[in-house]
């Protein structure tokens, strides 16, 4: 019989960007929801204070 391992829910260190997998850079705060940005492809998270919330995606222009 093979074990399955224990899934991981333990918050990340970093965020990663799911296009480029590069580390994520914090930005700021904006409407009580943390920013999160990619510089290479442009991609930004918002991630809530909330636990229950759900992470936003949306994009913005390449650095």
């Amino acid at each position: 019989m093979t074990e399955i391992p224990i899934i991981d829910d333990s918050t990340p260190e970093e965020l990663r960007c799911t296009v480029c997998l590069l580390p994520m850079q914090y930005q700021t705060k904006k409407d009580g929801k943390f920013l999160w940005q990619c510089f290479k492809c442009g991609k930004q998270y918002l991630v809530s204070d909330n636990v229950d919330d759900s992470v936003e995606e949306s994009w913005s222009p390449p650095r």
